[in-house]
């Protein structure tokens, strides 16, 4: 193997996804992809650009922003590796949904549509595999749609906590210590910074999480677990 698939491989079979992948499907992605390094403030891509591929965070951190009728944009979502995306357009092939730019310097790997299909075409069972990926997804978007009915801030603010360190999607090691900011949260959640501060602060002062500059850590997670029921929406293949 090449030495740069070898280091590719070595770091995506720690990813629950696609080391649960068979070894036959696993090589066909790694023979057919390409990476791309990008600098802090670098876009990927562009809302509304073909859907070119899907693509793996292998190092860094990128972020999806969703922007306003005046032009604002505000982060929707936070990428760490390993964090599979744009699988949407491999079956609808429609446009892209968001614009994705590097928050840090990050690497990617792409896997071009055309040569993908290609692969799952020849063997059809690997579709499946893809998508369950894609309802992975969908699953965590009803639990934090769910969210927003809720009126307690606490736990609108608590379930976006326990997304981030669950589920990077296919990722097979929980984190407790995020790297994440208020004004990011705030953003992601529709609330203001003082309204994100104070809920941190209520969740500090009954035991459930810790925190420093730029981090959260959650220091009992089956309290936050159980207080958001947070079981009842785990994708079936983390359980």
């Amino acid at each position: 193997m090449h030495p740069q698939l070898d280091q590719l491989w070595y770091t995506l079979r720690k990813d629950a996804w696609f080391g649960g992948l068979p070894l036959a499907m696993q090589a066909g992605m790694l023979g057919l992809s390409s990476t791309k390094r990008l600098k802090k403030g670098q876009s990927l891509f562009f809302r509304g650009d073909p859907a070119d591929g899907v693509y793996a965070l292998i190092e860094g951190r990128l972020d999806a922003l969703t922007g306003s009728e005046h032009g604002d944009e505000a982060v929707q979502l936070q990428m760490e590796p390993v964090f599979w995306f744009g699988e949407i357009g491999l079956y609808d092939k429609l446009p892209r949904t968001h614009h994705v730019r590097a928050a840090e310097p990050s690497l990617v790997m792409w896997l071009d549509n055309p040569r993908l299909r290609q692969l799952l075409n020849s063997q059809p069972e690997f579709w499946f595999h893809f998508g369950l990926l894609l309802t992975q997804k969908l699953r965590l978007a009803m639990f934090m749609l769910d969210g927003r009915m809720l009126a307690s801030n606490d736990l609108r603010v608590a379930r976006l906590l326990l997304m981030a360190q669950h589920y990077a999607p296919g990722q097979g090691k929980v984190r407790r210590r995020l790297l994440v900011q208020q004004k990011e949260l705030a953003e992601v959640l529709g609330m203001s910074r003082q309204t994100v501060n104070s809920v941190l602060q209520r969740l500090k002062a009954a035991g459930l999480i810790e925190l420093a500059y730029s981090q959260v850590e959650i220091v009992d997670l089956p309290a936050l677990q159980e207080k958001v029921q947070f079981d009842n929406w785990l994708p079936m293949a983390s359980r």
